[in-house]
C-alpha cells in the first residue's frame, strides 16, 4: 500500500505505507491493550478518578472517557510502559504484552500535516516527516485542513505507525507567511527523513536527545487548560 502527496510546486512524494485500516480483530488487540495500559497510569498518576476513566457506552474499540487526558499524562511519563509490560495488573496474555512493549519509545511531538488520503497520512515535525497509517475511521477523517498544525503521539503498531487514538487539533490556519516555508521543509524532509515503518520510528525516538515527547510549553499549557476546563475529553 502506498500514498501520494504534493509537496509543492511540481513536486508530489510517494511513500509505502506498512499498515493502514485495522481490522475487528486489529482494533481489539490495540484499544484493549491501551485501555489496559491507562488504567495502570492513572493508577499511578492519579490523573483522574478512576471511576471515570470507563469505556465509552457503545463504542469498546475506542480510548476510555478520559483516556485522552490519562493518556497526556502517561506520555509523560513513558517508564511506565515498562512497569506494566513487567507487572502485567491486567493479566494480559504475551501478543498483547508485546504490542504494549515498544510504546515506551513513543513520540509526542506537534506536526503539520502535509498530505492525507484515506490509507495514511504524512506529518512533519522539525527534522522529518512521518506516514501514519489509518486506524478504523479513514486517515484523512481526522484532518481538517492542509497545512494544520496537530499535536499527536505516535506508536509502533503491526510494522507500521499509527497515533494513540487521539487528535489534538493546534491550528487549522497558519499564517500566510508561513505555508511556503513549510511547503519548502517538507519538500527538503520527504526526499531524506522519511519514516513510515515501526523500526525506523523506533530509531528515531532512541536518537533523539530530548526523549519522546517534544512540545513546546506553550502548547502544553494550552492543552492542559483544554483537559482542565472539558475543552478535551
Amino acid at each position: 500500500m502506498g500514498m501520494h502527496w504534493n509537496a509543492g510546486g511540481d513536486v508530489v512524494t510517494a511513500a509505502v505505507v506498512p499498515y493502514s485500516h485495522m481490522d475487528e480483530e486489529d482494533s481489539g488487540l490495540f484499544y484493549d491493550t491501551m485501555n489496559a495500559l491507562l488504567v495502570y497510569a492513572n493508577r499511578r498518576l492519579r490523573v483522574v478518578r478512576e471511576d471515570e476513566l470507563r469505556e465509552r457506552p457503545g463504542a469498546p474499540h475506542m480510548l476510555y472517557e478520559h483516556g485522552g487526558q490519562v493518556a497526556e499524562a502517561l506520555w509523560r511519563h513513558r517508564s511506565l510502559v515498562d512497569d506494566f509490560v513487567l507487572e502485567n495488573p491486567a493479566g494480559l496474555d504475551e501478543e498483547h504484552l508485546a504490542c504494549a512493549r515498544p510504546w515506551r519509545h513513543a513520540l509526542r511531538d506537534t506536526f503539520t500535516c502535509v498530505g492525507a488520503n484515506a490509507d495514511a497520512a504524512a506529518y512533519m515535525n522539525r527534522d522529518a516527516v512521518f506516514v501514519v497509517g489509518a486506524m478504523q475511521d479513514d486517515a484523512d477523517a481526522h484532518v481538517h485542513a492542509i497545512p494544520s498544525l496537530m499535536l499527536l503521539t505516535l506508536l509502533p503498531f503491526k510494522g507500521g505507525i499509527v497515533t494513540d487514538g487521539k487528535t489534538l487539533h493546534i491550528s487549522q490556519s497558519p499564517a500566510s507567511w508561513a505555508v511556503p516555508l513549510m511547503a519548502q521543509r517538507a519538500r527538503e524532509l520527504a526526499g531524506s527523513r522519511l519514516v513510515s515503518t515501526a523500526g525506523q520510528l523506533l530509531d528515531y525516538v532512541r536518537r533523539t536527545e530530548d526523549g519522546g515527547s517534544r512540545v513546546n510549553r506553550r502548547i502544553q499549557r494550552a492543552v492542559d487548560r483544554g483537559f482542565a476546563d472539558g475543552t478535551l475529553l
